[in-house]
C-alpha cells in the first residue's frame, strides 16, 4: 500500500473534516425535499462530487510536480490522452454540478452527455471499442463501423443506469468502491484507485450521518471514471474484462435502466424522468432504507463472486435476469 498517498490524502481533506458547514455554505448547492422522490426532513448540501473532484485534481497536480506515479506503467499515456481524462473528469464534474443547480431537462442532459462523450472518445481513440470478447465464445466479434455507435452508447448506458441507481445514501459510494476495489485487484489504475475509494469513503462518512449527497456532479464524474477504466482495460490485449464480466458488475444498475426505461415508455412517460418505482423504493416500502441497501449491495457483491467462481458464464447470465425479474414481481404485488 502507498502510505505517502494516505498521508497526502488526509494532509489534503483536513478542511473538508474541519470546515464542512463552512464549505457547503460558500458552495451552496443543496437537495431539497420535494414530497414525491425525495423526502429528507432537511435540505442537504450536494458536495460529494466536489470531493472527488478537488482530490483527483489535486493529485494530478500533485503527480505532475512530485512525479507520484498515479498511472501504472503499463497504461502509457500520451498527452493526448491524459488530457482526455482531465477534462473529462472536469467537464462531467462541471455539468452535473449546473445540473443540480439549474435542474436540466432530460433531453438536454441526454444531448449533453452525447456531445461530452463524442469529444472525449474523439480526444482518445483508444476509448473506441472495436471488438467484442465473450468469456464463452472463442470467436472475437469485431464491430468495425460501429466502433464509434458501440463506444458512446456504452458511456450513454453507464451514465443513465448509475444515475437511476443513485436513491438512498451509501448505494452510489458503497458501489463505486466496490468496482474500484476490483481495478486494484486486477492491477488496473492501483494509484489512481486507491485516491478515489478514500475519497469515496470520506465522503460515506458525511453520507451517512445525513450531511451530504453525491449529487449529479459526483454520479456524473464516478460514472465517467468508472465507464473511462473499464473501457480502457478492456482494449488491452490482456483481456483484463469480457463483457459478460462488465454485464454482471453493472448487472443491477444496468437490468433496472432497461426496466425503468420500458416501463416508462409503456406508461407513456418519458423514459429518462425519475419516479418511484426503482429497486431501493420498492424494496424501502418493505423495510427501512439502511436495510434496502444492505440488501442490494450484498446482492451485488454475491453476484459478482458467483461470476468468477462458476464455470458456465451464459446460463449464470439468465440466472441473474431470472432472478432480478422474479424480486421485481415479488416486491411489486400489491399486499
Amino acid at each position: 500500500m502507498n502510505y505517502n498517498l494516505i498521508f497526502l490524502f488526509i494532509l489534503l481533506n483536513l478542511p473538508f473534516f474541519f470546515y464542512f458547514k463552512n464549505i457547503a455554505k460558500f458552495i451552496n448547492i443543496y437537495d431539497a425535499a420535494d414530497g414525491i422522490r425525495k423526502f429528507q426532513k432537511k435540505s442537504i448540501p450536494l458536495i460529494g462530487g466536489f470531493i472527488l473532484i478537488y482530490n483527483i485534481v489535486s493529485f494530478f497536480i500533485l503527480d505532475f510536480f512530485l512525479e507520484l506515479k498515479i498511472f501504472d506503467e503499463k497504461f502509457t499515456f500520451s498527452k493526448r490522452e491524459f488530457f482526455s481524462l482531465y477534462i473529462g473528469s472536469i467537464l462531467f464534474f462541471l455539468f452535473g454540478v449546473l445540473d443540480d443547480k439549474y435542474s436540466f431537462k432530460a433531453n438536454i442532459k441526454l444531448f449533453i452527455i452525447f456531445i461530452l462523450t463524442l469529444l472525449v472518445v474523439m480526444l482518445d481513440e483508444n476509448l473506441l471499442i472495436t471488438n467484442l470478447k465473450f468469456s464463452f465464445i472463442s470467436h472475437i466479434i469485431e464491430l468495425d463501423a460501429f466502433s464509434y455507435f458501440l463506444s458512446i452508447l456504452c458511456f450513454l448506458l453507464f451514465f443513465n443506469a448509475l444515475n437511476m441507481f443513485d436513491g438512498i445514501n451509501l448505494q452510489v459510494g458503497f458501489y463505486g468502491v466496490l468496482i474500484f476495489i476490483i481495478f486494484i485487484t486486477k492491477g488496473l489504475f492501483i494509484n489512481l484507485s486507491l485516491i478515489i475509494i478514500f475519497s469515496l469513503l470520506f465522503f460515506l462518512l458525511f453520507n451517512f450521518k445525513n450531511k451530504t449527497f453525491l449529487g449529479e456532479g459526483g454520479v456524473q464524474l464516478l460514472a465517467f471514471l468508472l465507464s473511462y477504466i473499464i473501457i480502457k482495460a478492456y482494449n488491452l490485449e490482456q483481456d483484463f474484462f469480457y463483457v459478460d464480466e462488465v454485464f454482471i458488475i453493472m448487472a443491477i444498475p444496468g437490468l433496472e435502466l432497461f426496466r425503468l426505461f420500458l416501463v416508462r415508455l409503456l406508461n407513456g412517460k418519458h423514459p429518462f424522468k425519475g419516479d418511484t418505482n426503482h429497486l431501493h423504493h420498492l424494496l424501502i416500502k418493505k423495510f427501512s432504507p439502511n436495510k434496502a441497501f444492505l440488501l442490494i449491495f450484498c446482492s451485488i457483491v454475491i453476484s459478482i463472486n458467483l461470476y468468477y467462481l462458476i464455470d458456465s458464464k451464459l446460463m449464470y447470465i439468465f440466472f441473474i435476469i431470472l432472478f432480478y425479474s422474479i424480486t421485481i414481481h415479488q416486491l411489486s404485488k400489491k399486499d
